[in-house]
Order: C-alpha cells, then structure tokens, then sequence
C-alpha cells in the first residue's frame, strides 16, 4: 500500500527546508519601483555581505561564549561546595578511625627511618671518641 497522502501539512513541514525567522514586514516586490543602478547594486551587495559578516562574528561570539560560561558557573559551583560536602561526607561515615590511621608502608619506613637515626647517632658517637683519642 502506497501513502498517497504527500501533501499533508505536516509532510509538507519535515519535507522543507527550513527557512530563517523574519521578524520585519513583508515589503511588496516590484510595486512600481524603479531599477536600481549598477552603483545602487553593488553597494547593496557590500551592505548585505557585512550583515552577514556582522551575524557570522555574533554567531561566533556567542558560541565561544556560552561554554566559558557554563564552565565559569560550574567551577565556581565546586569550589564554594567541594569543602562542605566533602567535610559533611567525612563526619558522616564511620571511617574517620580508618582514614586517621598511619598505613603499614608508611608505618615500616618511618621505623626504619628512626633505626638508621640510631645507628648514625651512634656512629656519630663513635667517631667523636675516636678524634678525643690520643695515640701518644
């Protein structure tokens, strides 16, 4: 079965193209008006080229604009919320003991850290004993 039904409205509307908005009135073609001259054209064609140009940097702006702004809004929005949700989120949880205590590795080098302090502290004694010492 063949849709017959092409000239529908709604058809007619996803088949278009789209066409930009026009807020300004119609103005009537050719009502009697005269040609225009060559310089007339031209300087027409300029004028219509720097609209154009106009909306094309606007067009531009606004699209480099509008993620700054969002980035700006969102960043600002984690910097003055990221520290209370995250101390909110820290007293919540029963993980404060485990978050404060010294890991195991950390625990190990700082024993070895304090071990080899002792034997330099004593091998620092030894030599001072040594330099006192008179041979003669």
């Amino acid at each position: 079965m063949e849709n017959s039904n092409h000239n529908t409205p709604l058809h007619n509307s996803l088949m278009s193209p789209v066409k930009p908005v026009n807020l300004l009135p119609d103005v009537p073609a050719n009502q009697g008006s005269r040609r225009l001259t060559d310089k007339e054209q031209k300087d027409c064609d300029v004028i219509e080229r720097l609209i154009k140009s106009y909306f094309y940097i606007v067009r531009k702006s606004i699209q480099d604009s509008v993620p700054k702004a969002v980035m700006h809004f969102l960043v600002n929005y984690v910097k003055d919320n990221l520290q209370s949700e995250l101390v909110t989120h820290l007293y919540k949880s029963d993980a404060v003991d485990t978050l404060l205590n010294e890991s195991d590795h950390i625990a190990i080098r700082r024993r070895e850290a304090a071990d080899m302090l002792k034997a330099l502290t004593n091998a620092n004694h030894i030599i001072s004993e040594i330099r006192e010492t008179h041979m003669w």
